[in-house]
């Protein structure tokens, strides 16, 4: 698993770099300052995952993450930053993100996501998915697809899911390719983020 890191910090790239090299999984390719010098870095290497801090100079990481979306679309985003709050975490999303997590979440956490984005699973921080202060307005869903999408938010793939509740694969992408029409989402992780609002809100 290659990844950059982006982070207009020197001392947080270095302890990055260090920390997550010590899982023998991970291969840290490359290092850049702010948004810009990603996009070039990654012109110039092959990455699957890259840790995009959000505030940086020149560009910051939310321009950064729609432009790699745009020119790099197999390579995952993971947004990395001190703070989180609705804003933050919905324009990350917005931007191309597949995951979120905080500077402040342990090492382990850190590379369990990683890991997951990098298998395409939805990935946040519970802290950061706690800071969503307007739940989304959700239609009804019938009883299926609230199933398929408590297993969803639980962080399954599409094959754990179709085996935990007896359906094919193939229904599992149509039932949430309906969810996200229904509720106007775009991907996975806005669902998952959606079932966890709706949940700590009570509705």
């Amino acid at each position: 698993m290659r990844i950059v890191l982006v982070d207009d910090d020197e001392l947080v790239l270095e302890s990055l770099s260090v920390l997550l090299a010590e899982d023998e999984d991970v291969h840290i390719v490359g290092c850049a300052t702010n948004g810009a010098e990603a996009l070039d870095l990654l012109g110039r290497l092959e990455a699957d995952v890259v840790l995009l801090d959000i505030q940086m100079p020149v560009m910051d990481g939310l321009e950064a993450a729609q432009r790699i979306r745009a020119q790099f679309p197999r390579i995952k985003i993971l947004m990395l930053t001190t703070f989180a709050d609705y804003r933050t975490v919905h324009r990350a999303l917005e931007a191309g993100a597949s995951g979120f997590l905080l500077k402040s979440d342990p090492t382990e956490k850190q590379l369990m996501t990683i890991k997951a984005v990098y298998q395409g699973l939805p990935v946040i921080s519970e802290q950061a998915l706690r800071s969503f202060s307007d739940p989304l307005v959700f239609h009804d869903l019938s009883r299926g697809e609230q199933e398929v999408l408590e297993q969803l938010a639980g962080g399954l793939s599409n094959k754990e899911i179709a085996a935990r509740l007896c359906l094919s694969e193939g229904t599992v992408r149509n039932v949430i390719s309906v969810m996200l029409d229904k509720l106007a989402l775009r991907d996975r992780t806005q669902l998952a983020i959606a079932y966890w609002q709706r949940k700590s809100s009570g509705r």
